[in-house]
């Protein structure tokens, strides 16, 4: 796909080429930046983290710059965080800069906490969605190649040069979560990996809401937004000039995620073409009908990609919650411990189960792929291309699964247990 047609896909979304967003059918307009702090020119030449810097250099944090794209409505607001709403909308694209103070601890969030009387947001203690700004296609194409070039490193190796970096990966949210919470999530990710290249996110139009209400509507979403995710995946394949290119997918997200890749596998296959478009595709915490994507999707996707990678965990309260809501019997992709789903079929569909890992005892359990340090560390072995059997993991049904070593302290199993 050359870069007119990708321009041309933008447009027949109802793109153009000096703005974005808007409802179906209306001429989008460019939205102005939104930002709650002045951001140094620095920090706008590429994604990553770097340093903030301001006259009086005391800044306390670094700035994560994340790609976006979105069907989600602009509001009106000027607050980043209320820049955009839970209704559907067109694709639009841009950027987004999020704070990570330089006190941050692997694997948090960090938010204000009245217990230690902050009532405001502190982009040197808080991970803070600094700014929004929408882009049209050129620019953020452009912007994208830049940021992806930037960050290729060559090393000096005893076989020779060797080049890293260079890459992208595209963060793809679940149910209950809004564009501001995706943004901070892709950008904790993108600092806690050191990952070397351009961190981007697709945020779905989730209702944000935690009831059973929005629940179903996420999941209709999900369906919803298929065609433009597709879309979206697509074109950063073709267009980025990525040296690799990676998908992460949570929850609800995995849902989207492989509608996604089950179309761009039909495109690939009526095309001829046979090599791959991805290189790692992540899959944390799937709550996707466990035999459905065994039987009817995994089938279409394996192609896709060099390799699979789903992270499963018996103790994730959130996916029990979706077995009951999906009519109970249905048993969710995300589950591990004896509901664990291999595939014996394909070689490059890993499966490793994250129960008995070290969790907050008062969370759902549902975001050990981003909130714990060991499973982090795995992802990023997966992303440098590091076998499974090379990763220091406990091998199960004769290597069709594999295990965390179980961290978790005896208080913490007990507590578990009871939930079981």
């Amino acid at each position: 796909m050359n870069a007119s047609k990708f321009f041309f896909i933008l447009a027949l979304m109802g793109l153009t080429l000096t703005g974005c967003g808007g409802d179906k059918g209306a001429k989008p307009e460019q939205a102005p930046q939104q930002t709650e702090s002045p951001m140094p020119e620095a920090a706008k030449e590429q994604a990553g983290s770097v340093p903030d810097q301001n006259v009086t250099g005391k800044q306390k944090h670094e700035t994560v710059r994340v790609f976006y794209g979105t069907d989600r409505n602009l509001t009106g607001s000027t607050r980043p965080k209320e820049f955009f709403g839970a209704e559907r909308a067109n694709l639009s694209l841009g950027f987004c800069d999020v704070s990570i103070p330089k006190n941050h601890q692997e694997g948090k969030l960090e938010s204000p906490k009245i217990w230690k009387l902050e009532f405001r947001e502190n982009p040197d203690k808080h991970v803070v969605l600094k700014s929004v700004e929408p882009a049209s296609g050129s620019e953020f194409v452009a912007s994208l190649r830049e940021t992806i070039q930037n960050s290729i490193e060559v090393e000096q190796t005893p076989e020779g040069k060797v080049s890293t970096g260079g890459e992208a990966f595209i963060f793809i949210h679940g149910y209950n979560n809004s564009f501001e919470d995706a943004a901070r999530r892709t950008a904790q990710i993108a600092y806690d990996l050191k990952f070397k290249g351009a961190p981007l996110m697709y945020s779905w139009p989730s209702q944000a809401k935690g009831s059973l209400w929005a629940y179903k509507e996420d999941a209709r979403t999900a369906q919803w937004c298929e065609e433009n995710v597709t879309l979206f995946v697509e074109a950063i394949a073709y267009e980025s000039e990525a040296r690799k290119i990676h998908l992460i997918a949570h929850s609800m997200g995995n849902r989207v995620l492989s509608r996604a890749l089950k179309n761009i596998s039909q495109k690939l296959v009526a095309s001829g073409e046979t090599q791959p478009l991805f290189n790692e595709v992540i899959l944390t915490a799937p709550d996707i009908d466990a035999q459905i994507f065994k039987d009817s999707i995994a089938p279409h996707i394996v192609q896709t990609a060099n390799r699979f990678t789903i992270y499963s965990s018996s103790d994730d309260l959130a996916l029990k919650a979706s077995r009951v809501a999906n009519s109970f019997w249905h048993q969710r992709l995300g589950e591990g411990g004896s509901y664990l789903t291999v595939f014996p079929k394909y070689k490059q569909i890993n499966v490793v189960d994250a129960s008995d890992i070290d969790t907050n005892l008062f969370a759902l359990g549902h975001s050990y792929h981003a909130d714990n340090v060991s499973v982090l560390g795995d992802v990023k072995q997966v992303f440098q291309g590091v076998p499974v059997s090379k990763r220091g993991l406990r091998s199960l049904l004769e290597n069709l699964a594999w295990k965390f070593q179980s961290k978790r302290s005896l208080l913490g199993r007990a507590i578990r247990g009871t939930f079981r």
